[in-house]
């Protein structure tokens, strides 16, 4: 192999193992979960019994009846409703994203999400609101398994144990199937990631003494 060959693919490896690291924030998640009022039943019943649903990774889709509803967690005659996030010790928020949808019939919409800190679970600081109009355009038909969007709340650099996302209901029915949260930071790379990297230096060592 040239000189000039063994050099590319030196930096070539060193920036792919640069690129693969840490791009993205790292996502934290909370030790448990509660609601301030119990979810409703409608065609199903959208309850979430062992809190878990909230927080399992798992999303459903677009359209709330696809799958019979079994991913949502639903809240019925608009209100507003408080779900409490305990993270176990204090730790650093950056970014909420609430799963939800909205459909074409008008009775499922998307909700205005509030996001409020708290050390002790008693005393609540308001930090950031993301608004939806009280009558949002477009919609999923209620059986479309296309995948659905988040609603995003970013930059809140909230430093807290507890954090509640109140959730306010913009028509008949509030749907919510997955609540993320993150950092801000970036990830740490994983080993294969710093092996990667490793390689390249090395491989850039040997071009500098050759």
């Amino acid at each position: 192999m040239s000189l000039p060959t063994l050099r590319q693919l030196a930096l070539a490896t060193a920036i792919a193992g640069l690129l693969q690291g840490g791009v993205s924030a790292a996502p934290i998640n909370p030790a448990s979960y509660s609601f301030d009022q119990p979810a409703d039943c409608g065609r199903w019943c959208f309850q979430d019994p062992a809190y878990s649903k909230l927080t399992d990774g798992v999303l459903g889709r677009a359209g709330w009846a696809a799958n019979d509803g079994q991913e949502w967690v639903g809240w019925a005659y608009e209100r507003t409703v408080n779900v409490d996030f305990d993270f176990g010790t204090r730790r650093l928020i950056d970014t909420v994203r609430v799963g939800s949808t909205q459909d074409t019939l008008g009775d499922v919409m998307l909700p205005s999400v509030t996001v409020f800190s708290s050390d002790d679970g008693l005393a609540w600081s308001q930090l950031l609101t993301v608004g939806t109009p009280a009558a949002p355009a477009g919609g999923a038909d209620p059986s479309s398994t296309a995948p659905h969007g988040f609603l995003t709340v970013p930059g809140l650099g909230a430093e807290a144990r507890y954090l509640r996302v109140a959730a306010t209901a913009n028509g008949p029915w509030l749907l919510i199937d997955e609540v993320q949260f993150d950092n801000g930071l970036s990830a740490i790379p994983e080993p294969v990631t710093l092996a990667l990297l490793g390689l390249g230096l090395a491989a850039l060592g040997l071009v500098r003494r050759r």
